[in-house]
C-alpha cells in the first residue's frame, strides 16, 4: 500500500509532497470537520448517524467545561453556599444544569411529613423510600440528557464529549451507597410495603 501511494507524488511550485506523509494530516483534519451524516428538523439537530441527538452546536462551548468545574465546587461546599452556574441557553448542557438545580431536594417533603401524625420511624422510612425513587428518576433523566449531548457530526468532538460526560458521571457521586441501603432495610423492615427487604440487595432472595 505504501509503495502504491508513493507513486502519486505531486509537485506544487517545486514542493514535492509525499502522499504517504500527507495522509495522516488529512485524516486529522477530517476528524475536526462535520463529515458524519446528520439530520435536522426545523433548524434543530435531531440525529447523527441515526442516533438521537439534541446539541445543535457541532463543536464545544467553554460552558461545557465550566459545568464540570461548577459541580466540583458544589461537591466541596455546603448547600447554603452553592455557586450557581448558568451555561449558554439553548444547549443541552443548559438543560442538564437546569435539571440538576431543580431536582434532588427532599427538604419540602420532609417539612410536609412533620405536619402528619406518623411515627418518627415511619417518617424516616418514607423519606428514604422517596429519596431512592427520586434518585432513580433523576439519574435516568440525567443519562438521557447526556446521551442527547454526546453525538456530533464532528468525529473528534463526539470523542471529546464522551470524555466530558465520563467526568460528569465521576463527579456526580451516587446518593445511595450500599451501606445506606443496608441500614434502611434493617430499620424499615417492619414496613414491608414501603421498603424492600435485605434479600433484594444481593438478589439472592434467600
Amino acid at each position: 500500500m505504501k509503495k502504491f501511494l508513493k507513486k502519486f507524488q505531486l509537485k506544487w511550485w517545486s514542493w514535492e509532497i509525499d502522499t504517504v506523509k500527507l495522509l495522516p494530516f488529512i485524516i486529522f483534519v477530517l476528524a475536526f470537520l462535520p463529515i458524519l451524516p446528520y439530520e435536522k428538523k426545523d433548524g434543530q439537530l435531531i440525529s447523527v448517524m441515526g442516533i438521537e441527538a439534541k446539541e445543535n452546536n457541532f463543536y464545544l462551548r467553554l460552558s461545557d467545561f465550566s459545568l464540570i468545574t461548577n459541580l466540583e465546587i458544589e461537591s466541596n461546599i455546603s448547600n447554603t453556599e452553592q455557586i450557581k452556574y448558568k451555561p449558554d441557553s439553548g444547549s443541552v448542557m443548559a438543560l442538564i444544569s437546569s435539571y440538576i438545580d431543580k431536582n434532588g431536594d427532599i427538604g419540602e417533603y420532609a417539612k410536609y411529613l412533620e405536619t402528619t401524625n406518623y411515627s418518627e420511624n415511619l417518617k424516616q422510612c418514607l423519606i428514604l423510600r422517596n429519596m431512592l425513587m427520586s434518585d432513580l428518576v433523576f439519574n435516568s433523566e440525567l443519562q438521557r440528557l447526556y446521551y442527547l449531548y454526546i453525538p456530533s457530526p464532528v468525529p473528534a468532538i463526539w470523542f471529546f464529549r464522551i470524555i466530558i460526560v465520563h467526568m460528569l458521571e465521576v463527579i456526580g457521586k451516587p446518593y445511595f451507597p450500599i451501606e445506606m441501603l443496608q441500614k434502611g432495610s434493617k430499620k424499615c423492615g417492619e414496613f414491608k410495603h414501603l421498603w424492600p427487604s435485605e434479600k433484594y440487595l444481593d438478589l439472592t432472595f434467600e
